[in-house]
C-alpha cells in the first residue's frame, strides 16, 4: 500500500523544526510552590515517578510513547525574556523571584522505560531526579505530553494485533483536540505499527510515510465522476487512488472500469479505490466482483469511516476483501478511553523516601525499578516492582536516558522504537491481546518496598 498516495519522503526532504513549548506551559500551582521553595531554599535533590494508577478497563495494556518529546522538553527548558517579564508584571510574583528564573535550566538525570514497552498500572514508566524545583516545574508538561501518546500508542497497539498485517494508516488530525495532539497521534500510532499517517508534518518531523489522494469535495466539484477520475488520474499518474463512495458506490466502480483502458493506453494504472461509507463488507464484496470482472484485479481496496479495533475484527471476520484501513477519529482521541490516570509523584527528597497514603491515591514509596519475568518462550509472566538497588530476578525495564540535564545518546530513532514495539507485542500473552478484558496480568511488589511503605506509615501516624 504504500503506492497508494504515499509520499514517504526523501534525504533530499526539507526539515521542519518545532518550536519548543514556552516554559510557562504548566500550572500555575507549579509556579507558587516555586517561589515557595525559592524563599525557603528548598532546592535539595528530589526523585519524582510517572505512572499510570490503572489500566482502563477496556484496556489489558499500555504501551510507552512521548519519551523522546520529553526529553526534547527538558534539554531546551529555559524562560524567555518576555516569560520572565510577564512574571514581574502580573501582580502576582515579586521581580526577584522572576530574576532567580532568567538562567533556570533542567540539569537532572530521567530514566525511563523505552518506547514501544508494553507495562501495566501502577509501574513507572519515568522518573526524574533532579533540585526540587525543577522536578516539579515539569510535571504538567511531562505529563500533558506522555498522557497523549500513550493514550494513542497503546489504541493503535490494539489495531495492529487486530489488523493481522493489514495496512493501517492514521486519518486522524482533523478530530484531534488540537494541532499537537494530531501530530501525536500519528507519531503514536506510527510507533505502535501503523503504515503512516495523513498529517503532512508527521513526514518531516517524525519521518513518517504521509498518505492521502482526494475527498468528496474533489468529486463534487466536476461535473461528473468519470472526469474528476481522469483528472486526476492524469495529475498523479503514480498516485490513483479513487474515492468511490460520493454519489452510487457500485456504479463509480463501474465507471472506473469503464475508464480503465483509457488510462492504460496514457500508461496510467488504477492501484486503488476507497469506501468511506456504508456496509463496507458488503460493498467491499461488491466493489471487488466488479472491479475483477473488468479485469482491474490488482486494484486494492481501502476503506475509512468510523472505524476501530472493533470494526476492524469484525470486517475480517466477515472475510471483506478489504486490504488497508484509514483510522480517524477513534484513534486520535482515543474514543473507548479517552484519558489516563496519570500522576507525577514525589518518591523521595534529600535522600529520604516519601510515601502518599491518601485513601485510594496511596503511592509505594522510594526510586522503583521494573522486574519483568519471561516463560522459556520468551513470553511475559510476571512483573515485579522493586527498588532499584535490589537483586531481583527479571529484565530491568527503566534505563537511564539523561544526566546533567543532558541526554547519554542521540534520539532512538522512531523505526527502531517501532520495531520493538512490535516485539513486545508478540511477547505478550495471548489473552492480553484479546479486545475483550482479559486477566490482568501480575505485577508484585517486593518485600522490602512493602516494609518501606510500612515504616514511613508508622512514622507519620
Amino acid at each position: 500500500m504504500y503506492s497508494l498516495g504515499c509520499f514517504p519522503g526523501s534525504v533530499d526532504s526539507v526539515c521542519l523544526d518545532r518550536p519548543p513549548p514556552p516554559a510557562l506551559l504548566t500550572d500555575l500551582y507549579q509556579l507558587t510552590m516555586l517561589k515557595a521553595y525559592h524563599d525557603g531554599g528548598m532546592n535539595r535533590t528530589a526523585v519524582f515517578e510517572f505512572f499510570i494508577r490503572h489500566l482502563p478497563p477496556q484496556r489489558n495494556f499500555l504501551m510507552a510513547a512521548g519519551l523522546e518529546q520529553v526529553l526534547e522538553y527538558l534539554e531546551n527548558l529555559r524562560f524567555s525574556p518576555q516569560e520572565l517579564q510577564w512574571l514581574r508584571t502580573s501582580g502576582g510574583f515579586p521581580a526577584d523571584f522572576a530574576d532567580s528564573l532568567e538562567h533556570f535550566r533542567f540539569t537532572g538525570d530521567v530514566e525511563a522505560m523505552p518506547e514501544g514497552t508494553v507495562f501495566f498500572g501502577n509501574e513507572p514508566v519515568l522518573r526524574v531526579t533532579a533540585p526540587l524545583p525543577e522536578g516539579q516545574l515539569v510535571e504538567s508538561r511531562i505529563i500533558n505530553i506522555l498522557q497523549m501518546q500513550i493514550l494513542a500508542a497503546s489504541k493503535a497497539a490494539r489495531m495492529v494485533v487486530t489488523g493481522r498485517g493489514k495496512t493501517l494508516i492514521d486519518f486522524g488530525l482533523r478530530r484531534s483536540h488540537g494541532e499537537e495532539a494530531g501530530l501525536f497521534a500519528a507519531r503514536a500510532s506510527y510507533l505502535a505499527g501503523f503504515t503512516g499517517t495523513a498529517t503532512v508534518p508527521a513526514q518531516s518531523y517524525y519521518g513518517i510515510p504521509v498518505f492521502g489522494t482526494m475527498a468528496h469535495s474533489f468529486i463534487q466539484a466536476h461535473e461528473d465522476e468519470t472526469a474528476a477520475f481522469r483528472d486526476f488520474a492524469r495529475s498523479w499518474p503514480r498516485n490513483t487512488l479513487f474515492l468511490l463512495d460520493t454519489y452510487d458506490t457500485e456504479r463509480a466502480a463501474r465507471k472506473l472500469v469503464a475508464l480503465a483502458p483509457e488510462l492504460e493506453k496514457e500508461g496510467i494504472p488504477i492501484k486503488g479505490v476507497r469506501l468511506d461509507s456504508g456496509d463496507l463488507a458488503d460493498l467491499s464484496k461488491k466493489v471487488r466482483s466488479i472491479l475483477d470482472a473488468g479485469g482491474l484485479k490488482t486494484t486494492l481496496i481501502f476503506a475509512s469511516g468510523n472505524l476501530d479495533e472493533h470494526a476492524l475484527e469484525q470486517l475480517i471476520q466477515q472475510q471483506a476483501p478489504i486490504d488497508g484501513f484509514g483510522i480517524g477519529t477513534r484513534l486520535a482521541v482515543s474514543e473507548d478511553a479517552p484519558t489516563l490516570e496519570c500522576v507525577y509523584k514525589l518518591q523521595e527528597y534529600d535522600g529520604t523516601p516519601r510515601r502518599k497514603r491518601s485513601q485510594g491515591k496511596a503511592t509505594w514509596p522510594g526510586r522503583k525499578q521494573v522486574f519483568r519475568q519471561q516463560d522459556a518462550q520468551g513470553q511475559f509472566q510476571k512483573d515485579i516492582l522493586a527498588m532499584v538497588d535490589e537483586s531481583i530476578n527479571g529484565i530491568p525495564l527503566l534505563h537511564p536516558y539523561m544526566r546533567h540535564g543532558k541526554r547519554l545518546k542521540p534520539p532512538t530513532p522512531l523505526e527502531h522504537s517501532r520495531s520493538y514495539a512490535a516485539q513486545q507485542l508478540s511477547q505478550l500473552p495471548e489473552a492480553l491481546l484479546s479486545l475483550q478484558p482479559g486477566p490482568s496480568y501480575p505485577v508484585a511488589i517486593s518485600n522490602r518496598i512493602q516494609e518501606l511503605a510500612e515504616e514511613l506509615d508508622r512514622k507519620n501516624p
